[in-house]
């Protein structure tokens, strides 16, 4: 059959010459031609379309073998150790902890205050390789990236265990913080993969913090290892030595379980089925194809693939991405305060009702922090998909801003209202104020990394703008600067104004951070990726005009009439070539 002599539309693996054959087939009389003739045509055709079905099978089955692993219980749990571990680490490497909880004085000594904000300054300034562990994550996948982060962790854990000096402890607390950085961006790119809607983005990230709450089992293995063997020399040389072997061998645990089961999420895109793909949906046959040549070559097009995956977005481009830098400044504040509170816990808490604080016994802020932290996770893992749901991403973000300089001025005052009353009264409200700032901490962490994922471009960018985001977790050091200019103060100030202006200084930057919230969005912009925006070529429609009911033509369907003359005679030609 001779090729036709207008212009093929590609549109799926159908082409307009294909429709207009049929029809003809149908209207015998109208086309002519012997019905033998016809029946032939029609028994060649059936034959295409089994050969297509059958490549269309075995396409769909190379895909599905090519395609990310679908997130099972086994994987989630799997993806959740990481986490799990993470935050055991976290907890455990501080030799001077479990002193710490010994001493009846350490939350108003400076010394010990100091030391501890020091060697967390130095574990947060580990974030800032996430930017690199991110260009790692979407290159080599994030399997890959939180097995060596593990690893390390494991060799952080034995290295502390041989430390004696404060000096080799925070080298040593700088390497986890490396190492912890790489597996909180690849744990968060693994989530961001294996979930689809925002829902249920919001139910796996939910699920964080209620599992960081495991972390107290390092705190609970160097109390219970830390003097078991002091009598022997060795031993008593190192005194953390058996907590910290102990840590490695569940690092090491999680890390051999990890390596035998986990997948890589990350999607892989292969040529191969890509081609597949191509020569499916674009069957050409022996007559059209010179065609076909011929208009790819006008249109600038090369009948070759491009390449199915796309390079990683790179930190220049996440820079000048305005929705980016909006949602990494407001979360850089959120980390700013959030953390301050944190290290001035145990100085507000242990502070009088009547100076600002929250009349807590210093042994007992520990028990209050660990309740809370439980608790808030238990709501957010349970509440927070169907709360994304009913006020939306962005509100109930906004809302999570606005509540912190809420908490930060309303604290002082009950608890300055309280005082006076009965112990258990004063408890009750300041571990009820140590809660409610808990909760919306981890609502507000684990909306921000559901807004990150909604941003990238595409699943090869991902890990990179976690890494950016982890990365605003350095600022965590700067609380510790915030500690020692308050415990200085204390001593020339009064204490009453040193946590009253601390207070306020939180509320000011909590402000801020729900001014930005704003301006937050939960989808990327045509602004934020203006340089990957090419044109394509799109092939010009020839199907009729569609129609409102009250027989209006939408703009740009109307015809004119020499386009419609001449597919008239195109139709008459093609009944007289049959």
């Amino acid at each position: 059959m001779p090729a036709f002599p207008w212009g093929h539309r590609r549109h799926g693996s159908i082409r307009l010459t294909d429709a207009v054959f049929d029809e003809c087939l149908v209207e015998g009389d109208r086309c002519g031609g012997s019905r033998e003739a016809k029946e032939v045509e029609t028994g060649v055709r059936v034959e295409e379309q089994e050969e297509e079905e059958e490549s269309y099978g075995e396409l769909e089955r190379e895909v599905k073998d090519d395609a990310p692993p679908r997130a099972s219980r086994k994987q989630m749990a799997l993806i959740y150790s990481f986490q799990l571990a993470e935050a055991i680490v976290a907890a455990s490497l501080q030799p001077q902890l479990y002193m710490a909880l010994r001493d009846s004085e350490h939350c108003t000594s400076i010394n010990s205050a100091y030391w501890a904000g020091v060697v967390e300054a130095v574990f947060a300034l580990g974030s800032i390789a996430g930017l690199g562990w991110g260009k790692l994550g979407d290159r080599f996948g994030r399997r890959s990236l939180a097995l060596f982060g593990m690893f390390g962790l494991s060799i952080s854990c034995i290295a502390m265990g041989f430390s004696t000096g404060a000096f080799a402890c925070m080298l040593i607390r700088a390497f986890a913080g490396l190492m912890s950085s790489s597996i909180r961006v690849a744990l968060a790119a693994m989530l961001g993969d294996v979930s689809e809607t925002k829902r249920e983005k919001a139910r796996n990230f939910a699920k964080l913090p209620l599992v960081a709450t495991g972390g107290v089992v390092g705190p609970l293995l160097q109390a219970a290892l830390a003097h078991r063997f002091s009598n022997d020399a060795f031993w008593k040389r190192y005194p953390l030595l058996s907590s910290q072997l102990a840590c490695a061998t569940l690092m090491m645990a999680v890390f051999v379980i990890n390596v035998v089961w986990l997948k890589e999420t990350l999607p892989r895109a292969t040529s191969d089925v890509e081609n597949s793909r191509v020569s499916v949906v674009h069957r050409r046959d022996s007559d059209s194809s010179d065609e076909y040549e011929e208009k790819d070559a006008f249109l600038g097009q090369s009948g070759q693939t491009s390449p199915t995956r796309p390079q990683p977005i790179k930190i220049a481009e996440i820079v000048r991405a305005p929705s980016l830098l909006i949602l990494l400044l407001s979360f850089s504040l959120l980390l700013l305060h959030s953390a301050s509170f944190d290290q001035l816990l145990p100085l507000l808490g242990n502070s009088e009702t009547g100076h600002g604080g929250l009349g807590l016994p210093c042994s007992f802020i520990p028990l209050v922090v660990l309740f809370a932290n439980l608790s808030a996770g238990i709501v957010i893992a349970l509440t927070l998909d169907k709360t994304v749901e009913s006020l939306g991403l962005i509100r109930l973000y906004q809302v999570c801003c606005w509540a912190f300089p809420a908490l930060y001025i309303l604290t002082p005052l009950l608890s300055g209202a309280a005082e006076g009353t009965s112990r258990m009264a004063i408890i009750l409200s300041s571990g009820l104020s140590i809660f409610s700032k808990t909760l919306v901490t981890g609502c507000a962490q684990t909306l921000v990394l559901v807004l990150v994922t909604s941003a990238s471009p595409d699943a090869f960018s991902l890990a990179t703008i976690m890494g950016v985001m982890q990365s605003a977790s350095v600022l965590r050091s700067l609380a510790v600067g915030g500690t020692g200019v308050a415990f200085y103060l204390s001593d020339d100030l009064s204490l009453r104004a040193t946590n009253y202006g601390l207070w306020a200084t939180m509320a000011v930057i909590g402000f801020g951070g729900a001014a930005v919230a704003h301006f937050v969005r939960d989808h990327p912009t045509v602004r934020d990726y203006s340089s990957s925006l090419k044109w394509e070529v799109c092939y010009e429609s020839t199907e009729e005009p569609a129609a409102y009911t009250d027989g209006s033509v939408t703009e740009g369907s109307i015809q004119d009439d020499e386009s419609v003359k001449n597919e008239e005679e195109d139709r008459g030609n093609l009944g007289r070539w049959i």
